[in-house]
């Protein structure tokens, strides 16, 4: 069961027909708890007429109000059993939905494997994974280069080494397509853009591909470029592959190029400068001084399934 946690600045309280009300600063619509449920009287502190109370609420069912704090000081903390009749029939449902998509996502990211485990061994051998990486802009070879000694663990986990190696490759033809980057404007607009392949991936996982694919229009459209152009690299690069297979590999790609696209404008347009607006280090230095607004490092996939922490990468020895 999820809850649904709110903060508010309470500017006033008042009492009426066996409920407080609570005014949030810049709303008229108050908060109304029940008198009965409260401990005690409103408000728990008092301050000053100018000041307001800060209040701490948890919801289920979308409006159900179970916990309540104001001023650091519980007011009340309903247990679920003691939840109205309707609101244990929401819950209920809420649960029983979470539980089958739980089954549902698992089940995916189990055929999911199973499929990368039959790509695996039908990948290109690539003799030197660090020469190719180096070959990468910097925010790749952060990317990479923070999952390089994986090489070393076993023969499978160089190939989703590789495997990641393609998919990167692939983003960043993508990128460099579109993208003048020696132009801050364009860099720093592309960040937008790219990002609509979050949405887009978001798309694809609610089944839209097939529409997609068989309609003509929605191929226009800007929105649905990123895949029709993702979607060919992978078909050029890779063996053939089973669809839910492609269409996950199309979405990390996305995911990779709305990270990477943010990570290089916060590299362009926040490394260190000189007063006449030149660079006074490498994009290897600039790299290590902007680490902790990276996004690209901190994802996980199917393929590489490791996280790492904002921690992992400030503290990384980053050398390119």
């Amino acid at each position: 069961m999820i809850l649904e946690k709110e903060s508010f600045r309470i500017k006033k309280i008042t009492k009426a027909d066996g409920v407080w009300n609570l005014y949030p600063k810049g709303k008229e619509v108050p908060i109304k708890l029940p008198v009965d449920s409260v401990y005690g009287e409103l408000p728990p502190v008092r301050k000053w007429p100018w000041q307001c109370h800060d209040l701490t609420i948890k919801r289920v069912a979308g409006e159900y109000i179970v916990y309540a704090e104001m001023d650091g000081l519980v007011l009340f903390d309903l247990p679920e059993d003691k939840y109205p009749e309707e609101v244990k029939e929401a819950v209920h449902r809420i649960e029983k939905i979470e539980s089958d998509y739980a089954a549902y996502q698992k089940q995916h990211a189990d055929s999911i494997r199973e499929q990368l485990q039959k790509l695996l061994p039908q990948l290109p051998k690539i003799d030197e994974l660090e020469d190719e990486i180096n070959k990468l802009p910097v925010c790749w070879r952060a990317y990479l280069k923070m999952r390089l000694p994986m090489q070393y663990e076993s023969n499978e986990a160089r190939q989703r080494l590789v495997l990641t190696l393609l998919l990167v490759q692939i983003a960043n033809r993508i990128y460099t397509r579109h993208v003048d980057a020696d132009e801050p404007l364009t860099v720093a607009f592309s960040s937008l853009e790219f990002s609509v392949c979050d949405r887009l991936s978001d798309l694809l996982d609610c089944g839209l591909a097939d529409e997609f694919d068989n309609n003509p229009e929605q191929r226009n459209k800007r929105v649905f470029m990123f895949y029709n152009e993702t979607k060919q690299e992978l078909e050029r690069v890779l063996p053939t592959l089973e669809r839910t297979l492609c269409l996950y590999l199309v979405q990390q790609i996305h995911r990779m190029l709305s990270a990477y696209s943010s990570d290089y404008a916060t590299l362009v347009l926040h490394r260190p400068r000189d007063l006449w607006g030149d660079t006074i280090n490498t994009d290897s230095q600039a790299y290590r001084y902007l680490c902790k607004e990276m996004k690209l490092p901190l994802l996980s996939s199917l393929i590489i399934e490791k996280q790492f922490s904002p921690e992992d990468v400030e503290h990384f020895n980053f050398v390119f």
